[in-house]
């Protein structure tokens, strides 16, 4: 009788929905989708910087209309030689993708949005984690900061460590 009790819990659990993002709409928008000019190529254009993003992080495909696939993570060093086989592959026709300075992953950041903190509609499927940026921080262990995407706060990673990777191209 536990061991059902116990199994009918387990799998109760299992079924509850995922929770969704939550967004304020009472705070000012500061990544709308206005913001951006969505490419066919599965990029999107920051029309206030001229970056170019990958609508996916890497790991994930375009598949015209989202994103499919599963994002994955990569040790600071891994994620810099991914970013260079974009650039070897010519992904979306370029060659100059990198990992984004910090301020650059900053300004995607949706403050509005919590649970991910990001424009859903500009950048679907981003899981509430962390992505590297090019930011390195100074330390007697290899250090590069990150964003994390549950909130949009900035952190400082061991580079051993492993998150997402959200490349950009342009200046």
């Amino acid at each position: 009788m536990l061991k059902g009790m116990f199994v009918s819990l387990l799998l109760g659990t299992l079924a509850l929905p995922a929770v969704a993002q939550k967004c304020d709409t009472s705070k000012s928008a500061t990544a709308p989708l206005s913001q951006f000019k969505t490419n066919d190529n599965g990029t999107v254009t920051d029309t206030k910087s001229k970056r170019v993003w990958l609508r996916c992080g890497l790991g994930m495909s375009w598949n015209g209309s989202s994103c499919e696939g599963k994002t994955l993570s990569y040790n600071w060093g891994a994620a810099v030689e991914a970013v260079n086989e974009l650039n070897a592959n010519k992904v979306a026709g370029r060659n100059d993708w990198r990992l984004p300075k910090l301020s650059e992953l900053q300004s995607i950041v949706e403050n509005q949005c919590f649970k991910p903190a990001i424009n859903l509609d500009v950048f679907p499927f981003t899981p509430e984690s962390g992505f590297w940026s090019s930011t390195e921080s100074s330390s007697a262990v290899p250090r590069a900061m990150m964003v994390l995407f549950i909130h949009g706060k900035e952190y400082i990673a061991n580079k051993n460590q492993n998150w997402r990777v959200r490349p950009v191209a342009g200046k």
